[in-house]
């Protein structure tokens, strides 16, 4: 049986809660002694196929604390053995790990993790949710949650509805101009720690992701869908060959990107501390416009507008599920410095960072979005080359 086989083996007995503890000690020992990476890879795209897009199960802390200490124990012996270059794998190794024996536990939701012992109170974050702020065209603020099916709003034709969760929706009814003949604009904002889905009139989908915003009609009309967008946000363009939909972009002082589509699927990033916007097609087609320079961009590709040089590029490859991991439960470490890592820790959980030095250390793999902080910093720590502390809602990085 080939090593890939026998993880796919070890992954789905762990799924089933039918695992020894053999097997568990196994699906350890095969990650933990992987100096080149290869058994992280195979086993996170094997875990992601089987986890949900938005990890939702409960989270024992202190189990889970137990759990990573295991593993941290258990490293500490590899790396008398091992090059030290094996701690570039550990992120992605551990995190795949405590995925695949936390699925283990939490497949039902009646079972419990066995019990361990009393651990000292420490300090701790939840990871963000869903929550906004919506802003009607009359300046009425709305304040958004988990909570669902309920009607919001009615602004002139248009019905303001939550039909779940996290979730907000536009309905026009069709035909109907504004019964003010003007156009009236809603701002959905996330706060730090906040993501939320908004369906606008036209059928797009949009997922926002932490501290962002989205600026939108109540209804389409014209000859274009224009939007204005700040932070993150994920886009499923409903289709419309008369009414090209446009996202514009903040770029700097006095400057907008434009991103033009008919319908398709992509990713902004354009965060107001990031140096670069960066825009990630996964369907379709799309022209990035600044400043008269123009990229059309078919699926794979990416552009990426540098701010302080005003300079926009083609990337001809790019990582389509690195760009929108974030949309579907995880943060991003894969070739990540330790400053872009904790300016994504920063907005979802809400904190402050403060980095005391540089830290020469790229991280691979992801981490669940749906973890306490506790746990994705000392993930982290399992480079050995940063270490953390977290004190009234600031994180301290040295090395």
């Amino acid at each position: 049986m080939s090593t890939h086989d026998r993880l796919t083996y070890l992954l789905e007995q762990a799924l089933q809660r039918s695992a020894t503890e053999a097997e568990l000690r196994e699906l350890s020992a095969l990650v933990s002694g992987d100096a080149s990476g290869d058994i992280a890879r195979q086993l996170e795209m094997l875990i992601q196929k089987e986890l949900p897009a938005n990890p939702t199960a409960d989270y024992d802390t202190a189990h889970w604390d137990a759990v990573v200490d295991n593993i941290l124990a258990a490293d500490k012996v590899v790396e008398t053995r091992k090059p030290r270059r094996i701690w570039r794998w550990i992120p992605a190794a551990a995190a795949v790990l405590l995925l695949a024996i936390g699925l283990y536990y939490m497949r039902q939701p009646s079972h419990k993790p066995p019990a361990v012992a009393a651990r000292p109170e420490v300090q701790d974050l939840a990871p963000g949710g869903n929550k906004a702020v919506l802003t009607l065209a009359d300046g009425t603020e709305l304040t958004l949650d988990s909570s669902g099916h309920k009607a919001l709003a009615k602004q002139g034709n248009t019905s303001i509805t939550q039909p779940a969760g996290g979730q907000l929706a536009y309905t026009t009814q069709p035909g109907q101009p504004s019964a003010t003949g003007l156009t009236q604009y809603n701002i959905l904002r996330t706060p730090r720690g906040g993501q939320f889905q908004v369906t606008l009139p036209d059928g797009t989908r949009v997922w926002l992701n932490a501290a962002s915003s989205l600026k939108y009609p109540v209804a389409f009309n014209g000859t274009s869908r224009q939007v204005e967008l700040t932070g993150e946000a994920y886009f499923e363009v409903a289709s419309n060959a008369a009414m090209p939909f446009k996202v514009m972009v903040p770029a700097g002082q006095d400057n907008r990107m434009e991103v033009a589509v008919l319908g398709t699927q992509f990713n902004i990033m354009a965060y107001a501390d990031e140096a670069e916007i960066k825009t990630t097609l996964l369907e379709g087609a799309v022209n990035v416009t600044n400043k008269g320079n123009s990229k059309k961009l078919m699926p794979g590709q990416g552009a990426l507008l540098d701010k302080q040089r005003d300079q926009l590029s083609l990337l001809q490859q790019v990582n389509t599920d690195e760009a929108v991991a974030w949309k579907n439960g995880f943060i991003q470490l894969e070739g990540n410095d330790i400053a872009t890592v904790m300016r994504m820790i920063a907005r979802w959980y809400d904190v402050e960072v403060v980095l005391t030095e540089p830290v020469p250390v790229h991280f691979r793999g992801s981490i669940p979005r749906n973890v306490p902080v506790s746990q994705a910093l000392k993930l982290l720590e399992m480079t050995g080359e940063v270490h953390f502390e977290l004190r009234d809602r600031k994180i301290t990085v040295t090395r």
